[in-house]
């Protein structure tokens, strides 16, 4: 794992330590506490009332929620100079009724909050995102239910009471499983009225029942998928392919013999790759299509010349790259593409990998290179979309208007 970009991404790390992936993700809820003033500085009233002064949330989503159930679009938004925005008088009327305001996808329109949900992807290895849910008084949004993804739970401000109550079945997934609120047990497991600075992990398939502490309450959820058998099948689907049994036409009208015939040779065919595979190729597969978000660094997107001594450099991936030695060149997989340099960047290319986010004249110090070879090793890293570059120090100051 390289290191986080976020101090809030720092921070889960060292709170939740070493061992928390292999000994408590997904299977036990687990309780630790963060610097209320840190998470504050992630996310605060400031910054939603930021983004609901724009109208619309676009490519996130907001909604309204009540008493278990979604609220119809329509009862708080209104269409205004032909686009749907959010009518501010109308949302604070339901909220003031007992309606909990949703953000899913939050971390795609918040610098701060992105860089904190790229840093939990690389510490649980996970794709992962991140939702907003603000409440007041004892409202309720949701009935008791589980989630088919595991979570860590931050709660920003406010107050707000968790019950979790274990799970009814294993490894439930978007496509199987049943969170009918009437199959929620009753035994208890975990209870707290969580505050500030308090975060937890619920497992994915775990009941919880959460209500408003009676106050305010705005806290932060960090969703993660874990990859199961059913994407590992899926991908060795795919890789067979390449033979001729998976891609014929299904003999709809052929005798009962003939399909049986060609169902056989399509489990033939399917466990053929599948034996010729491991997990571990499946997870070197997923890493050298690992990408990143799509971000701008002008103006050195479209100048001419090179980063110099006074920018710095960020990974625009959120998994590293794999770094090969070739020959005598250097191969850098990302995205499901290579690309090629010359054997001498390797040492730049590995100080990056490593740092995640260092300024130029240092990535040349420690690499031994010369900042001309660091420049153009940059250069190249930008055009192929694989770095970001920005002006100033190592360190940018993260919020709302940077992260």
């Amino acid at each position: 794992m390289t290191a986080p970009a976020s101090e809030l991404g720092r921070a889960l790390t060292a709170a939740f330590g070493p061992d928390f992936v292999v000994k408590h993700l997904s299977t036990d809820v687990v309780l630790r506490q963060l610097d209320p003033v840190l998470l504050q500085k992630h996310f605060s009233w400031r910054d939603l009332n930021e983004i609901l002064s724009r109208g619309r949330v676009e490519p996130a989503e907001l909604k309204l929620c009540t008493g278990g159930r979604s609220l119809p679009e329509h009862e708080y938004t209104v269409t205004r100079a032909g686009h749907r925005v959010v009518d501010l008088g109308r949302t604070f009327s339901l909220m003031r009724s007992g309606a909990s305001l949703v953000i899913d996808s939050l971390d795609r329109i918040h610098p701060a909050v992105r860089a904190a949900t790229d840093d939990v992807m690389r510490l649980v290895g996970e794709t992962a995102s991140c939702n907003l849910f603000v409440t007041f008084d004892d409202s309720q949004a949701f009935a008791s239910h589980f989630d088919e993804v595991d979570t860590f739970v931050l709660q920003v401000l406010g107050t707000k009471s968790w019950q979790v109550h274990g799970p009814t079945e294993e490894y439930p997934l978007p496509e199987y499983g049943d969170s009918d609120p009437a199959r929620c047990p009753e035994a208890v497991l975990f209870e707290k009225t969580l505050e500030p600075g308090d975060v937890i992990h619920v497992p994915r398939g775990w009941w919880h029942t959460v209500r408003g502490g009676g106050e305010s309450s705005l806290h932060l959820t960090f969703a993660f998928t874990r990859r199961t058998g059913y994407d590992w099948l899926r991908w060795v689907a795919y890789r067979a392919l390449g033979s001729t049994d998976v891609r014929e036409s299904l003999a709809r009208a052929g005798t009962p013999q003939e399909q049986r015939a060609q169902a056989e040779r399509l489990v033939t065919a399917f466990v053929t790759e599948a034996k010729g595979v491991t997990l571990r190729d499946f997870f070197d597969a997923e890493r050298r299509g690992s990408g990143g978000r799509d971000t701008a660094s002008l103006p050195w997107d479209v100048l001419k010349t090179r980063p110099a001594a006074g920018t710095s450099v960020e990974l625009a991936t959120v998994h590293p790259p794999l770094v090969e030695i070739r020959g005598d060149r250097l191969v850098l997989t990302a995205a499901d593409q290579e690309f090629v340099l010359p054997a001498e960047h390797r040492a730049a290319c590995e100080v990056l990998v490593r740092a995640r986010r260092v300024g130029m004249a240092e990535l040349a110090e420690q690499a031994d290179a010369s900042p001309g070879a660091v420049s153009a090793l940059v250069s190249a890293l930008l055009r192929a979309r694989l770095v970001t570059v920005a002006d100033g120090g190592a360190e940018p100051a993260e919020g709302w208007r940077a992260s």
